[in-house]
């Protein structure tokens, strides 16, 4: 399997739905096009994406992230206690984001297309609320007006540039084997592969021209009470080319609580999950990303006897 789903977002809401359904039951993830982010608005921020990490590594640890503040640039993140190959920029609500100086462009394309993302997201939301039975605003609390969502840049290097420093050593993978916390993912995948899914084993997600890859995570499994799967996903370490990528993570207001949808239980069905703080959730996964604290907090952990 190289393609996944693909849903056109012109289609009518009800044949959208279906489609969404469909794609969630079986792969948590699919490809949409024919959606609201413009294709310049797209081009402008991937072009914007490489140029910020083409810069000097002096100019970008300018704009570091520190203990205080967990916006600006990375390059030494982990997942699964493992080095991922790539470096990051983080820019989300709640905190000074370190915006490159001199860069007003950049920081007026990226707070666009995070704009943009954050209501087609919010959009898709509602089909989902429909598609589990329930009212077309019935997950929009959780998300609007408050919210930790945040959009992240990525530049996965053919050669590692710690190789030979004092930062752990890298794991074999761009980013390791992982579901997404949130509740869901918007991602523009660029021009180079290297986003795969296991779905009976490892397959490449294929970028397809003007799409958007979309994939639900660890929230949208608990509030569907596991009718929707948040995919196991990694991306490849980069090879021949670089790659640069930009997503969109839908998150949560950190006090939301989740639990089951009602619309998603029945009486032969009881709730899979006990009640879930984002807010205590967020913090354990966080945690896995600067340091080996053992096994990564997963909603398994949170799970009821059934």
């Amino acid at each position: 399997m190289t393609q996944i789903p693909l849903i056109n977002f012109e289609d009518d809401p009800a044949t959208v739905r279906e489609a969404i359904i469909e794609a969630c039951e079986d792969y948590g993830i699919f490809n949409l096009v024919n959606h609201p982010l413009a294709n310049d608005i797209n081009r402008d921020a991937l072009s914007e994406t490489t140029l910020f990490f083409t810069q000097s590594m002096a100019e970008k640890q300018a704009v570091v992230r520190t203990l205080d503040n967990p916006w600006g640039y990375y390059d030494r993140e982990l997942t699964k206690q493992r080095r991922d190959r790539k470096e990051i920029f983080d820019f989300g609500p709640g905190f000074s984001i370190p915006w490159p100086a001199g860069r007003q462009h950049f920081r007026r394309t990226m707070e666009l297309y995070s704009d943009r993302c954050r209501h087609l997201s919010l959009d898709l939301l509602d089909a989902f609320s429909q598609a589990l039975g329930a009212e077309s605003s019935a997950l929009r609390n959780a998300f609007d007006p408050a919210h930790s969502s945040f959009t992240r840049l990525n530049y996965y290097p053919v050669n590692d540039a710690l190789a030979d420093t004092d930062a752990p050593a890298a794991g074999p993978l761009g980013i390791s084997e992982h579901t997404d916390a949130g509740g869901l993912k918007v991602l523009q995948q660029g021009d180079v592969a290297g986003l795969q899914i296991y779905h009976d084993g490892w397959h490449d997600v294929s970028p397809v021209k003007g799409a958007l890859t979309i994939n639900i995570g660890d929230m949208l499994q608990v509030w569907s009470n596991d009718r929707f799967k948040a995919p196991l996903h990694r991306v490849r370490a980069s090879s021949g080319s670089d790659r640069y990528s930009i997503v969109f993570f839908l998150n949560p207001a950190m006090d939301c609580v989740v639990t089951p949808l009602p619309s998603a239980i029945n009486s032969r069905d009881k709730p899979h999950y006990r009640r879930l703080s984002w807010r205590e959730f967020r913090e354990l996964r966080a945690q896995g990303d600067y340091g080996d604290y053992g096994e990564e907090v997963q909603i398994k952990h949170y799970r009821t006897e059934t």
